[in-house]
């Protein structure tokens, strides 16, 4: 890109910092092979304030509420541990967020939700992690992962199922011939043992489309609908 020397200093800034901002987030599907992750935030965007150790070197991330990040190699072990700007008395970085590594993994997904306090490990940050392997979350189907407190009963296209707290699905959906797959979701109120209404809509699909769907707790008392597409790499 080139700049003339009459743009202004101030846009100039400004469109740098943009194009800085955003150069981690390119080839976000490329799925290369390996040990790598990718990340994506559940509430609050992480820029380079979180980092974690890549054999000798401090690796930090990006992550966004929009869309996944870049892929990030991370090395064998059970887990992978980020710090943020915390030391202790002796001078070592403090855990915020502790991500398990499935056995058997590559490929990961991790998402990050910001604590309104310190858990009792005293990390600010949950992490959920997903074994982002095409061959258990394929192109051409839906993942939902229920990350909140309430059951949920979802109505995908022509399929329902009930998806409890804690639990995943994976459902192989067939893309209409014209307009979006319909999607309606519904919570369980614990306290009155009712199901309340919080989602509905159409969304576009395709058999080179994955979508990863969460079920998160929001601020409100409710729960919000966090959703993610990746199509296919072209080849």
């Amino acid at each position: 890109m080139h700049f003339t020397t009459t743009m202004p200093t101030k846009l100039l800034t400004k469109t740098a910092l943009l194009f800085l901002f955003l150069l981690p987030l390119c080839g976000h599907a490329e799925l290369k092979t390996g040990r790598y992750f990718q990340a994506i935030a559940g509430d609050k965007t992480i820029v380079r304030t979180l980092w974690y150790q890549l054999g000798s070197e401090q690796q930090t991330i990006v992550a966004t509420t929009a869309m996944r990040s870049g892929d990030y190699a991370y090395d064998a072990g059970e887990t992978i541990t980020f710090y943020g700007d915390r030391i202790d008395a002796e001078g070592n970085p403090i855990p915020e967020a502790i991500a398990p590594i499935p056995e058997g993994a590559s490929r990961l997904l991790l998402l990050f939700t910001q604590l309104a306090a310190p858990n009792e490990q005293g990390l600010t940050y949950r992490v959920y992690v997903i074994e982002d392997d095409i061959q258990k979350f394929s192109f051409g189907s839906f993942h939902f992962i229920n990350a909140s407190t309430k059951d949920a009963g979802i109505k995908l296209g022509g399929e329902k199922f009930l998806l409890k707290k804690g639990a995943a699905k994976n459902v192989k959906v067939k893309p209409p011939e014209q307009g979006d797959v319909l999607i309606n979701i519904v919570a369980h109120n614990p306290k009155d043992l009712t199901w309340s209404p919080f989602y509905s809509n159409g969304w576009g699909h395709r058999d080179n489309l994955r979508t990863l769907v969460f079920i998160i707790d929001n601020p409100q008392g409710g729960v919000t609908t966090l959703r993610y597409r990746q199509f296919e790499p072209t080849k």
